[in-house]
């Protein structure tokens, strides 16, 4: 399940930089993560052919009830990739309408990680239990928050060509202010989870803290960093959750 998880979202990421090429500003096309695609284009074409491959038999033996979970991830991305969408402005990518491009992005990787797993173990009727549903929108709330530096990482770029995102819209600063509250909605989910629901104290601290690291990281990212320290510090967001989460429950 893991894998299958992993090689389509590996498959969908490089399909989304092909088309992403075509359309990239010169400036854009000269940054390391895009430079890197340009200059190894045999290793990044067979990365999308075995994605493909291993994503297809995969799914083969996964339950047919989980597909009720894959499907709408699959169409979701994409409609973020390719234009798909009929506007009065013509054809559009669901990464084009309003301030949606990382709403999208939390929206289907916390749907994949709460659902898929409870559906696998249980039933489709799984999805719909209270704590699955806090776990859900949890998950939500600190992702669409720790995506906002990406948005800010990128704003220059989409604004160029008019993708309208947080940062495009509301400035940096503002931007750090919605992720901020993101994350204090955040809190104050764990904290209902831990006094009206099954949430153990230590896995709760660990939550916590991460959601006060997550703060302090929308901070440093009104400031522009250099792109290795960018992707360890906010791709790694949430590893640094699980780590906290770890450390809480065994070390404590």
């Amino acid at each position: 399940m893991n894998s299958m998880v992993f090689f389509a979202t590996l498959f969908l990421y490089c399909l989304h930089r092909i088309n992403k090429k075509e359309s990239m500003e010169s400036e854009e096309s000269l940054e390391e993560r895009n430079g890197w695609v340009t200059t190894h284009k045999s290793v990044f074409y067979a990365f999308i052919g075995i994605s493909l491959l291993f994503m297809l038999i995969e799914l083969r033996y996964m339950p047919i009830r989980t597909w009720v979970v894959f499907i709408p991830v699959g169409l979701l991305g994409m409609g973020y990739t390719f234009p798909l969408i009929l506007t009065t402005k013509g054809w559009k990518r669901l990464r084009d309408l309003y301030w949606l491009k990382t709403f999208w992005i939390a929206f289907a990787f916390c749907w994949l990680t709460t659902f898929l797993p409870v559906v696998y173990r249980e039933s489709l009727a799984a999805m719909t239990k209270r704590e699955v549903l806090f776990i859900f929108v949890r998950s939500l709330l600190f992702l669409f928050a720790m995506c906002i530096p990406f948005d800010i990482r990128d704003m220059q770029f989409d604004r160029m060509k008019s993708v309208s995102t947080l940062p495009v819209r509301l400035g940096a600063k503002n931007s750090v202010k919605v992720g901020s509250l993101l994350l204090l909605l955040f809190i104050v989910l764990v904290s209902i989870q831990f006094f009206y629901t099954h949430l153990a104290i230590r896995p709760a601290i660990g939550l916590f803290l991460s959601s006060s690291i997550g703060i302090v990281l929308l901070q440093l990212a009104k400031n522009k960093q250099p792109a290795l320290l960018f992707s360890l510090l906010y791709d790694g967001a949430l590893f640094t959750q699980w780590l906290f989460i770890w450390l809480c429950i065994h070390l404590a």
